[in-house]
């Protein structure tokens, strides 16, 4: 199992955080690091997330300058915020400029105010239809050349899209989310799937769902977090979901300063890798 962490930029060490953590990952031996995409703070986030966020996009393209081997995904994306040419395009020049290590997580986001703060509001009530749209857009664009599309929310007549990413047909697509509505996006254009929140029971239940309803197997992997009063029983846990056919875990310790972030890095690098 591939061991995955959130390299926390949220929070009043955001910056910091983005800066230091990657590094400190690498070296400590993780496969990946992972960065979360909200763009502004709202009171709805509280308690789970503090209201200051670098942004996700630019985090990961420092991410990848600053390292050399490890893996940087972003966990998840939230495709309706933003226009999925241009998503396409960033996430293109990030995986050619790291040399292919990116791992692009998807979803539908749930906060409408965020929607309207950033001139989307009109896309939330059909932001799963939208989000299923804009990754058409971008698996064509990663194609290349040139061609045209005609959807609800994106039209065009023709460009071309150059330079394609380095890792073919494109960087994998993790999807988040476990409700049927998610399960259905993983089963058309997963390459694997990334929930949150589960048991390793219903991880195994809902992942065998999955594959009957892709009619292949679909890549099982799991977001898990933490406070540190909380590590002992979230960590009990990691053998079943390896059991239940986990194959990377995503580890996001729920701390308030870099110090303690790097802190529970530390101890994790000793018991788990």
């Amino acid at each position: 199992m591939r061991l995955g962490v959130v390299a926390g930029n949220v929070g009043v060490d955001c910056i910091r955080n983005v800066r230091e953590v990657p590094v400190a990952a690498e070296q400590l031996g993780f496969d990946s690091v992972w960065f979360t995409d909200h763009v502004i703070g709202l009171k709805a986030y509280a308690p789970v997330y503090r209201g200051e966020w670098a942004e996700a996009l630019t985090a990961l393209t420092w991410a990848a300058a600053s390292t050399q081997r490890i893996r940087v995904g972003l966990g998840v994306l939230v495709l309706p915020l933003r226009d999925p040419v241009y998503v396409a395009k960033v996430l293109a020049t990030a995986d050619q400029l790291s040399g292919g290590r990116l791992i692009v997580g998807v979803g539908t986001g749930w906060a409408y105010r965020e929607y309207e703060a950033l001139g989307r509001g009109p896309l939330f009530e059909k932001r799963g239809a939208a989000t299923d749209e804009a990754l058409e857009v971008i698996r064509r664009c990663w194609e290349g050349g040139t061609f045209g599309y005609q959807g609800e929310w994106t039209s065009f007549k023709e460009i071309e899209f150059a330079p394609v990413p380095a890792q073919r047909p494109g960087p994998p697509i993790w999807v988040g989310g476990q409700s049927g509505p998610a399960l259905r996006r993983a089963a058309r254009f997963g390459d694997a799937w990334h929930p949150y929140g589960l048991t390793p029971e219903q991880f195994r239940e809902l992942g065998e769902q999955l594959d009957e309803r892709a009619g292949r197997p679909v890549q099982r992997t799991l977001r898990l977090n933490y406070r540190p009063e909380q590590k002992a029983d979230a960590l009990r846990d990691v053998d079943g979901f390896l059991a239940a056919g986990c194959t990377d875990v995503v580890i996001e310790p729920k701390t308030e300063t870099t110090g303690e972030l790097m802190a529970e890095l530390e101890d994790l690098a000793k018991t788990l890798l």
